[in-house]
């Protein structure tokens, strides 16, 4: 059999140590896909230094997104075809369970992201049952996480679709469209400049943002100056007065909730007091703990909803690949900082001291010349 190159961590915290695997073959309703770029964000740093994180039973082949071109399907795949240029998505469910059958596998009891952390206890028997992530030549997935990519996106921008596509979703489950305002908790972050883009896309007219990263956030006004304004959270400012004072005495239509890992819930309960009556809440931070709560008669006075959301539909990632194709989703302030397979560790090492939105991480297991 075949042998492929791979990044594996074998001991959580240590480097991770570059060796080969068998190369994998597509069953019938599979497809392998030589893997272009493998993206990175400050969270991979995180969880592949925690001890005791829901990871897939180590040694294990790491990496979230991945894009890439296909090198073979299975013999029951239609549509797909060999040199089609994609985005693997790594979501996986088992379908079968009971938020499955009803359409709602964002839920499902075996949610996980190959190459990364299971969402839920029993998710680790998935990761374990598909060991290959991104750090690696070649992936292998089914033929229904296979989204194609038009020529007018590249590879590298696609290898960060997984936390474009959260940030689209989330964005989407806040009824954020045109002529709505919006406010971004965790602006200078992956997720957070993702839905700044997003959002100017869509047509929101207002887009307030919180972080503590004060030259991203000067950077990120300067995307839309007449429709995008921040505040640092560590500025000891009234924030909900400022939101109020910035939309009229309304309030935003959305609050979208996106702190990085070791977040404080505190200031997400803070902020419901900013959202408009009718509003809605999304939260998609992952590394945040603590406790969210509203009183009685603010849920019956104010029916302002909060909602969580983990990640997207195979719709919602057509849809996202389609609007960036297009240009109206415009991620070209993006700057792609590129490693080999053998400067991972290196890949990793500068995502984790967190960058910033602005800079896309990416790790190329072939030949950077000739697949990006």
């Amino acid at each position: 059999m075949s042998q492929i190159r791979v990044a594996r961590l074998v001991i959580a915290g240590e480097p991770l140590v570059l060796g080969v695997a068998d190369k994998p073959t597509p069953g019938p309703n599979d497809v392998l896909v030589k893997v272009a770029a493998a993206g990175l964000v400050p969270n991979a740093y995180s969880i592949i230094t925690a001890v005791g994180a829901p990871v897939p039973t180590l040694p294990a082949v790491f990496g979230l997104d991945v894009s890439g071109v296909i090198e073979a399907v299975g013999e029951n795949v239609l549509i797909l075809k060999a040199g089609d240029r994609v985005y693997v998505d790594p979501h996986m469910t088992c379908g079968t369970c009971t938020s499955c059958r009803r359409g709602r596998e964002d839920i499902c009891r075996y949610n996980s992201l190959r190459g990364y952390v299971a969402l839920t206890p029993e998710g680790g028997e998935l990761l374990n049952q598909n060991p290959l992530g991104g750090l690696s030549e070649y992936v292998i997935a089914p033929d229904t996480r296979i989204a194609k990519l038009p020529d007018t996106v590249d590879l590298r921008t696609a290898a960060r679709l997984g936390y474009i596509g959260t940030s689209y979703a989330g964005l989407k489950k806040a009824g954020v469209g045109a002529g709505k305002t919006v406010l971004i908790n965790g602006v200078t972050g992956t997720l957070g400049l993702a839905a700044v883009a997003i959002a100017l896309g869509m047509g929101a007219t207002t887009i307030l943002g919180i972080g503590r990263n004060r030259d991203v956030m000067r950077r990120i006004e300067q995307l839309a100056p007449d429709r995008i304004s921040t505040r640092s959270s560590e500025d000891n400012i009234d924030l909900v007065a400022w939101v109020q004072e910035s939309t009229g005495g309304d309030g935003v239509d959305a609050l979208f909730d996106c702190l990085g890992n070791g977040g404080d819930s505190n200031s997400t309960n803070t902020l419901l007091a900013a959202i408009t009556k009718g509003g809605r809440a999304v939260l998609a931070a992952g590394g945040v703990d603590g406790q969210i709560s509203q009183s009685y008669w603010d849920i019956l006075t104010r029916d302002v909803a909060v909602v969580g959301s983990q990640w997207f539909t195979s719709t919602e990632i057509d849809e996202l690949i389609t609007l960036i194709g297009a240009g109206v989703i415009d991620l070209s302030f993006l700057e792609h900082r590129s490693y080999p397979l053998d400067e991972v560790n290196d890949a990793f090492a500068f995502v984790g001291d967190r960058p910033g939105g602005f800079v896309n991480v990416v790790v190329h297991p072939g030949d950077t010349a000739t697949d990006v």
